[in-house]
């Protein structure tokens, strides 16, 4: 299935630096920056090759930040080194003392821009090649119009969401001389109006789906819906989202569904599937002579910038949350057999999302590198910690990271950065902001639990095939489960900022840091028989939020956690970047 996927991102290999200005002597195409519009731009196929010269805009690394983002929000622990971390990860992210001239963040500018100027440049050669188009040829003339103003949105989106509370630069055409680079800033509302306008063309004119093999991960009208709601539920317009989170999972032209066979999730095996909206396609197959480092380069880091020494590794709040998820009596999945004991059924250690999304030592029930969770996972109170995160390692296929590409470096795992999830969380939250039916916005999030095995949320009401909590929510209690457990332990460390901005519109940032630095959790040690029948102790692995009586091991006190990041944290500075100084300095009417 990957090399059929890549039929279509293959033309990247020769197209990907359209728009640069220095290109990769590698590259045998002609660039089209050193010939004139009208003579570059000759048919779709010249289109499509720019088109995916655009979508290869977001390989690059700091278009997503998902390491620092991670650690910016209450995603991760900066690294190795407990309780100082000291493996060279995120630290100024998680501390909050990152600036404009951090480089992340100067060069996430960039490479978002890179994507809108890639854009702009095949819009304007759509536009030229328009004239010679028949009705054969319009409808493609049409969808690659609406893919390249989709990216063009979606990237000023990008860009409006993390700087300059949204003042940003709109750039809506590819500039001719320095008067059309030197553009000030617009407003807010300029910017979101624009990106709605761009975002609105695609929906009303990409196609649903695809039908080929070799278009599977193009964008879709899904995706413009998707993105297209998000613009409106950040600001709070709740009417306005709703229909688009509506029609993105009640539309069966999209075939869109929330995934049930957790063999699918977070696996080599599972990408692009039914619950994918937006992913990043990777491949280590080819252009193989660029560095791991190339931002242009067809595999991922973030197996190793996510679970290695300089990751986002799971806090200790986060990994306790999945692990204390209540699993569903009732359903099968949740019970293993106990191999001591022929016939006889037993409860997993963990639930099936914490074993989808992290590591913790209990799970002696998934596998893991071709181990367990429990053998294959460094756990050291003062080093790795107590978990990591799963949903960009090879884990399932791999018995180590080095042997995709060569490198821990060079993964092949496509990223996910909207999922069907997603929406059903977001759709809730609009029906608890509208018309308060709390009973319409616990089903969606049942939905989602009811997939992962845990027990349910409300009353049963006669369903008499899952177990319920019986608790009866009202409106605002119903959006704390939303904001504290459900969003942010079904899509930690995934998408675009999705956790920070969540944090911020809802005006919680402060209240999450204050309330997970006064929390407290004990490390004590993990006793368990491995493979190969040895009895095996891992020293303060276990995290419990109190020490069981009579327990007589080693201990270790966890209570270091966001101390400093919640007195370094000041929402006028830390909300959003500031804009970066090498556009200060390069842009004569920004300053």
């Amino acid at each position: 299935m990957k090399r059929h996927i890549f039929k279509y991102l293959l033309i990247l290999v020769s197209m990907v630096t359209i728009g640069l200005s220095s290109c990769s002597d590698y590259l045998e195409e002609t660039d089209p920056n050193l010939l004139s519009s009208e003579t570059y731009w000759r048919n779709l196929n010249d289109t499509k090759s720019g088109l995916t010269a655009t979508y290869a805009s977001l390989l690059n690394h700091y278009v997503l930040n998902i390491p620092e983002e991670s650690c910016r929000a209450d995603m991760g622990w900066p690294g190795y080194g407990r309780p100082s971390p000291n493996g060279g990860g995120p630290v100024n992210w998680y501390y909050h003392t990152y600036s404009s001239t951090t480089t992340e963040v100067e060069r996430k500018w960039q490479a978002l821009y890179l994507g809108v100027f890639r854009a702009n440049q095949v819009i304007e050669g759509l536009e030229i090649i328009k004239a010679d188009m028949t009705e054969d040829n319009m409808d493609e003339w049409t969808n690659q119009m609406g893919e390249a103003r989709f990216f063009r949105g979606l990237f000023h989106f990008y860009l409006y969401q993390t700087y300059n509370n949204g003042s940003i630069v709109i750039r809506e055409d590819v500039p001719l001389d320095l008067t059309d680079f030197n553009k000030s800033l617009s407003t807010a509302e300029e910017a979101i109006e624009f990106v709605r306008e761009d975002l609105l063309y695609a929906y009303t004119n990409l196609v649903p789906r695809y039908t080929e093999a070799k278009d599977q991960g193009r964008i879709t009208a899904g995706a413009a819906a998707t993105i297209l709601g998000n613009t409106y539920l950040f600001e709070g317009e709740y009417d306005a989202a709703k229909p688009y989170f509506e029609d993105v999972i009640n539309n069966d032209e999209y075939g869109y569904e929330l995934v049930q066979d957790l063999d699918l999730m977070f696996t080599q095996a599972g990408e692009l599937n039914a619950e994918s909206i937006l992913e990043i396609c990777y491949n280590v197959e080819y252009r193989t002579e660029l560095s791991s480092w190339d931002e242009e380069s067809l595999w991922s880091r973030w197996a190793s910038r996510t679970a290695g020494n300089t990751g986002c590794l799971t806090p200790v709040w986060l990994a306790y949350a999945y692990k204390s998820e209540d699993m569903d009596p009732l359903d099968s999945r949740n019970y293993y057999e106990d191999e001591s004991n022929p016939g006889v059924s037993v409860l997993r250690n963990v639930p099936l999302r914490a074993s989808a999304m992290v590591t913790l030592v209990e799970d002696e029930q998934t596998a893991y590198y071709g181990g367990t969770v429990t053998e294959n996972t460094n756990y050291t109170w003062n080093g790795w910690g107590f978990s990591r995160p799963k949903k960009y390692t090879n884990h399932d296929h791999l018995t180590e990271e080095a042997e995709s590409g060569g490198s821990s470096n060079n993964s092949e795992k496509n990223v996910t950065i909207d999922r069907l999830a997603e929406v059903y969380l977001n759709l809730a939250e609009c029906i608890l902001k509208t018309d308060g039916d709390v009973q319409d916005a616990i089903d969606l999030i049942n939905d989602i639990r009811s997939r992962w095995g845990l027990v349910l949320l409300g009353n049963a009401n006669g369903d008499a095939s899952h177990t319920y909590n019986g608790l009866a929510y009202t409106a605002d209690e119903l959006m704390d489960q939303i904001m504290f457990v459900e969003k942010p332990l079904e899509l930690s460390n995934e998408g675009h900022e999705i956790r920070w901005v969540d944090m911020r519109r809802w005006g919680i940032t402060a209240e999450v840091f204050e309330k997970l630095s006064n929390e407290v959790y004990y490390a004590i040690d993990y006793s368990f028989v491995s493979t190969n029948g040895t009895n095996k102790t891992l020293s303060r692995a276990s995290l419990v939020k109190s020490v069981p009586p009579g327990y007589s091991g080693k201990t270790a006190i966890v209570d270091y956690e966001y101390d400093q990041s919640v007195l370094n944290y000041n929402p006028a500075v830390h909300d959003y970047f500031g804009i970066p100084s090498n556009e200060t300095i390069s842009n004569s009417n920004v300053n």
